[in-house]
Parts: structure tokens; sequence; C-alpha cells
């Protein structure tokens, strides 16, 4: 049923947590011999409710934007070593993200709810939701031009063993007249690597790459500026990729006795498996930072599926290790955090009642000089 699919395909924006900041290329250089590092970075956003809420009550915390509203995740977890210039790293990634109008969630409200509308209403459906997750070996180095005031690049790239991708794009329309008259029609296109469908012949095989480059520039001893570009080149190759398409339209007599609808759909699809190559997204990040005795004041915009994450931050270096704050624009969300030369913890959030909290993230680093 579609709009059971549909309420699905919100629940899978159980979303994620952002790399908290360019300061996580503080483990990737060791100028004078071996050091080992560990990490995980945990981040999830969302503009309408809280994502952990998703596949359960609507009733509260409800509050989606005007037109596009847009979930993401981004999960991340590192253990390596690096000696000088080099760096090798396990790498586990899982990010998505999830787009959908504020007219589709209202009417997956008011399906989830069985709420009648109390006049006529016309409901425009659109929803798009892209996910995948690799684990897989990286392999990088550190480049120096000169003396410390010139800029460093970091270059890297790592293979992913089986990989899992997932995209769906469902478009449709609803109109309410009364509770006698009800229609409705959708399409969905379900690229799914996970998926099992009924006499599926083959098993999905994939493999993939992806790489990525760094900038970190020491400008004099007050300005550094910092540029991240991941997944510069980077491919999921598949073969025997399912893929579900199909279509429903319905013209519905009446509502059971909780609400639901009752209707007699004409539905149409097809399952297949086809041979595919999929490019994720690059995501961008530029951060300025100022310097003055033991005070940082930074500026970092990362572009994570096409949505600007700008934040301002502050940071103080003692006696007792780096304390730092931050303003998240976009989802209104603050950070804190505290690190020393070994172990490092940042968290961030928009409500202090986690429950009701649109964003939340964590993140750990540890590292051991030899």
């Amino acid at each position: 049923m579609f709009l059971s699919r549909l309420t699905v395909l919100l629940g899978t924006a159980l979303l994620a947590h952002q790399a908290y900041a360019m300061d996580e290329l503080w483990s990737q250089k060791n100028d004078d011999g071996w050091r080992s590092f560990a990490s995980i970075d945990l981040w999830e956003a969302s503009d309408f409710m809280p994502a952990r809420k998703i596949e359960g009550d609507w009733s509260g915390d409800f509050s989606p934007k005007e037109g596009q509203n847009v979930s993401l995740r981004r999960y991340r977890t590192e253990l390596g070593m690096g000696y000088k210039e080099w760096r090798l790293n396990l790498e586990g990634r899982q990010e998505g993200m999830l787009k959908a109008s504020a007219s589709t969630l209202a009417f997956v409200k008011a399906y989830k709810q069985s709420g009648l509308p109390q006049q006529a209403v016309s409901y425009q459906l659109g929803a798009q939701m892209e996910s995948w997750s690799g684990f897989g070996l990286r392999a990088g180095r550190w480049f120096s031009l000169g003396d410390e005031y010139q800029p460093r690049f970091f270059a890297s790239a790592v293979y992913y063993m089986k990989p899992q991708y997932r995209s769906v794009q469902a478009t449709g329309a609803a109109s309410y007249v009364d509770n006698q008259h009800y229609s409705f029609s959708a399409t969905e296109l379900d690229v799914n690597s996970r998926y099992q469908y009924l006499f599926q012949q083959f098993e999905p095989e994939a493999k993939g790459y992806s790489s990525s480059l760094a900038m970190d520039w020491q400008i004099n001893p007050a300005w550094r500026v910092q540029y991240q570009l991941e997944d510069v080149f980077n491919r999921l190759a598949w073969q025997n990729l399912p893929e579900l398409q199909q279509s429903l339209s319905s013209a519905v007599v009446q509502y059971d006795s909780k609400g639901y609808l009752n209707y007699a759909p004409l539905l149409q699809g097809v399952n297949r498996q086809r041979t595919r190559s999929v490019s994720v997204p690059q995501t961008h990040t530029a951060r300025v930072a100022y310097q003055n005795q033991q005070w940082e004041f930074a500026a970092q915009v990362r572009h994570f599926y096409g949505v600007n994450l700008p934040t301002l931050s502050v940071a103080n270096n003692s006696v007792y290790g780096r304390f730092d704050a931050s303003f998240d624009t976009r989802y209104k969300s603050v950070g804190i955090g505290w690190s020393n030369r070994i172990v490092g913890l940042h968290l961030q959030t928009d409500n202090l009642n986690l429950s009701h909290a649109k964003v939340l993230g964590v993140g750990v680093q540890a590292q051991y000089k030899f």
C-alpha cells in the first residue's frame, strides 16, 4: 500500500551526525613518528519533527516548514594509524537525506492519526530519499609547499567492500471532498540493494571507491583557512541491483470504524534487477578561524546533499584542554566540546529535552602518539 510505504519512507530518515568541525584534521598528521587514532561521529537533523518519532506519534513536535522539508544524516567511524605525512585507516560511513513537501507531510500526518479533514482539501505529494553506506580501507598523504605559513594539502582514496544503496522517488496527488469521496494516485521508484522480491534470480554485487581532498593553511599566527572536498571522484558500481517501479490509483468509497480508508486500488508495477553505477553527492566544507592568544573565533559552512549548514564557533585553549561552543544557524542548534592531546568529546542539540530534539549530534575522538 502506497500510504504505508510513504510512511515507511519518512521513517527511514532516522538521521545522524555531522563531523563536528574541520579541526578533526588534528589526527591526520604526525611530524615525528607514529600515531594511532579512532573517531565516532554521529549527527541527525530534521526540519519537521524529531527523527526518532517519525515512525511513531505525530500528534506533537510536528512543525514542518513551508515548501520543502529536509532531514539529513551523517554517520562516520574511523580507526587507523598515521606515520609522518601518511595515514591509513578503516572507515565506515552511512549518509543520506530525505526531502518532502509540507503538503506531503500534512497528508501523512492526517493518515497516521486517522483524522478526516474538516473541509475539502487537495494534497500534492512528493518525497525523495537517498541513502548509502560503505565500509572500506582509506589511504592518504599530506603534502607541504614550504614553511609553516604555506598551505598544506591532504589527498586520500578509499575502496568500499559491498556498499549498500537506496533511492526512492514518490509523487502523487490526493483530493478529499467529504467522507464518501476521496481520490488518490501515486507513482514510486524504489532502488534498494537490500530488496528481496519473489522469484529474484541473482544476488546483488557491488564495489565502490571515493577520493577526497583537503587544504589547511595557517596564513599567519592569527588567521587560518581550511577547506575539505569529500567524494571528489566516486563511484558505486552495481550488478543485479533490485528496482521496484509501481503506480497506484483508487477511488475511496468509505472509511472504516477507525477512520482508515477502505478502497480497491488499481496497482501496477514491475520488479527487476539492473546494472547501474551511482555517484554520491560531493560534500564541501570551508572554515575560517581567527586566533587571539587563547581564544579562537571561527565561521564554517558545510554543503551537504544540497543544503548549506553554516556554523559559528568560539574556543578557548587552557591548561585544562580546549573548550569550544558553536551555533548552527540552519537548524538553530548549539554544540559544546572539550578536547586535549589524547581525547575529545563534542555534543550538539537544539533542545535539552532530547526526546523533543530535531538535532542530535555526538562526536568522540582519541589518539595516541608513539
